[in-house]
């Protein structure tokens, strides 16, 4: 029995299924996602990256956050941070959070970099909660 049709198959029916249906996916937290090397730089770039937030701005399923990185001290090397960072933290949540969807914007004008954390239902909630992300008060 050759499998490329059942495989097939299902990927024709998730991509028909009805949105409310795909965006009811679970918020699980995969804890085991990361080594604990891995866990450390996460939390680390995490922290640099929350102190160089300049803005936060709501989105319809989500949050923006302008980051100011030239706020942040040189690293380790004496280099300063960049778009790698905020890059490497990302594909260092997505493994534990795989429920969020990321985007990276840069601004070559000025340097501006702007994360996007979105998604399904309650993701909203859950960037607030748990990352500590919230709009500024108008």
């Amino acid at each position: 029995m050759r499998i490329e049709p059942i495989v097939l198959s299902v990927l024709l029916a998730a991509a028909v299924a009805p949105a409310a249906a795909r965006a009811a996916e679970p918020l699980v937290c995969n804890l085991h996602a990361l080594s604990d090397a891995e866990r450390d730089r996460h939390h680390a770039l995490g922290e640099k990256l929350m102190s160089a937030v300049v803005k936060v701005s709501e989105l319809p399923d989500g949050y923006a956050l302008a980051l100011d990185l030239k706020k942040l001290p040189a690293d380790a090397q004496g280099l300063p941070w960049c778009v790698v960072e905020v890059a490497q933290w990302a594909e260092l949540e997505s493994r534990c959070c795989p429920f969020l969807n990321f985007g990276i914007d840069l601004r070559g004008k000025d340097g501006v970099v702007t994360l996007r954390l979105t998604g399904g239902e309650g993701v909203k909630e859950f960037v607030k909660d748990e990352l500590g992300v919230k709009a500024a008060s108008r």
